[in-house]
């Protein structure tokens, strides 16, 4: 209101419609980019998997990269960042992906911590959206959908770990419970 107010507003108004454009589209392309270099680097690793369930792991998360993104890119072309705090949030979020591939290498508690921070990252990403744009209730619906989703991924994420620590079940044993949770 008093923003409109301002002698200044023919000027503002526009660069604010530009901005805002240019950050919607920025993070789209960059977001595209930084998927395909997290998934083309993780590639990297693939030979230094010893154990069976890291091969399980690594094929399981690079699907579930994939499906993510799908979801995401969807997701930001309708409801685009309004602010920097998106983008680095956006790229928080590319860095975890690209640790969850490496985390295939480490032990299932690493991949499961590390699989924890990621689906922090993003609620905290649906947070933002849902604060910052006026969605219409059936997708809010699905963004509260999304939200417990990752609450009980994280819930079983450190279930999981204690249950792993001192191989009380094996890694094998862990990483199956944890795929069909995330399937079912």
């Amino acid at each position: 209101s008093s923003f409109q107010k301002s002698p200044f507003s023919f000027i503002i108004t526009p660069i604010s419609i530009w901005t805002t454009n240019l950050m919607r589209n920025f993070t789209s392309k960059f977001m595209d980019i930084m998927i395909g270099i997290v998934l083309g680097l993780g590639f990297q690793w693939w030979p230094d998997l010893k154990e069976s369930w890291q091969y399980i792991a690594f094929i399981f998360i690079y699907l579930s990269i994939i499906d993510y993104w799908i979801d995401t890119s969807a997701a930001n072309k309708k409801y685009p960042p309004k602010k920097e705090l998106d983008l680095i949030i956006d790229v928080a979020i590319m860095f975890t992906l690209f640790l969850l591939i490496y985390s295939s290498l480490q032990t299932i508690s690493y991949l499961l911590i590390t699989f924890i921070f990621f689906r922090g990252f993003d609620s905290l990403w649906i947070v933002r959206r849902l604060r910052e744009h006026r969605t219409e209730n059936a997708n809010k619906h699905i963004f509260n959908t999304w939200l417990k989703s990752n609450a009980i991924d994280i819930i079983v994420a450190i279930i999981l770990i204690f249950l792993s620590y001192d191989n009380f079940i094996s890694p094998l044993l862990s990483l199956l419970i944890f795929i069909a949770f995330r399937v079912i």
